[in-house]
């Protein structure tokens, strides 16, 4: 067994398909189907059904899946612990999303200061989308981005997942006459207007506002509702709803071009804040 075994399965796993695990490692479909199978093999058990649509995890499956997530984040701790033994100097470029950071940002960035005072840290908060723009176009060296689409010059290291929920006055949730939301690109945006779609809501408008601040003051104004990681909502008291398992959770993801050497520097800010400021959900 080796950690490649392991990220393959935990890929197949989250993504619930061969085919969508292939293309996320970016590699082809029969190395992951050779590679599960060598696992399974390994542990003389099965841990996906095949089915026409896709895999589905078994109960051999599922009691792998702490051990799994619990090496691959122990290899993720060894490595950056190692590769930043030399000393991250320099200046470096990072991009965040408003909502998945705004509440850590500040004792991320002390934290990071103390044990690295020679790095210049400069940060760029945008959606999602923006940050690939500002990585496709070498303006950041690294983002933490929600669950966007990625072409083959990206890198994407997945960090965890994060709660998302609805925000609003009560009567607000169940009968939203607007979505209030960042502009277009933003992960959270996109999992409020499928959930609005889902639920067959008719003539609901759209605002569009730029701060996070102006967000939850319109909600808390029963303006209207808006979706944002749990954890925020609880922060800013305002009251939220849970979403249902398909829309709940957002994946997010540290991305760096792959034709540039992603500097130590960088490396240690990213390790950072998935070691002690990120919460993965199992």
């Amino acid at each position: 067994m080796d950690l490649n075994e392991l990220r393959i399965f935990l890929e197949v796993y989250r993504t619930g398909t061969i085919s969508s695990a292939a293309e996320k490692l970016n590699t082809v479909q029969s190395n992951v189907t050779a590679r599960l199978k060598k696992l399974e093999d390994e542990l003389n058990v099965c841990l996906f059904y095949r089915k026409s649509r896709g895999v589905e995890i078994t109960s051999d499956g599922k009691r792998l899946l702490p051990f799994a997530k619990k090496i691959m984040s122990a290899a993720a701790d060894i490595s950056s612990e190692f590769k930043l033994k030399t000393a991250a100097k320099g200046e470096i470029r990072i991009g965040l999303t408003d909502t998945t950071f705004s509440e850590c940002l500040p004792a991320a960035m002390s934290a990071y200061k103390k044990k690295y005072p020679e790095v210049e840290l400069t940060i760029k908060t945008d959606s999602s989308a923006a940050l690939v723009e500002d990585i496709m176009a070498y303006r950041l060296d690294g983002a933490f981005t929600g669950g966007v689409g990625f072409n083959e010059s990206i890198e994407s290291v997945r960090l965890g997942e994060v709660n998302a929920a609805l925000g609003g006055i009560r009567k607000e949730i169940r009968d939203p006459s607007a979505l209030i939301v960042f502009r277009k690109g933003c992960s959270y945006r996109d999992v409020l207007e499928k959930w609005a779609a889902s639920a067959d809501l008719q003539n609901v408008k759209v605002i569009e506002l730029s701060t996070l601040e102006g967000i939850l003051g319109c909600v808390r104004a029963g303006l209207g509702v808006t979706c944002m990681p749990e954890r925020l909502l609880k922060k800013y008291d305002v009251p939220y709803e849970e979403l249902e398992d398909n829309y709940r959770l957002v994946e997010t993801n540290y991305i760096y071009r792959r034709d540039i050497k992603q500097p130590a520097a960088a490396d240690a800010f990213a390790a950072l804040i998935r070691k002690n400021f990120l919460t993965q959900t199992e």
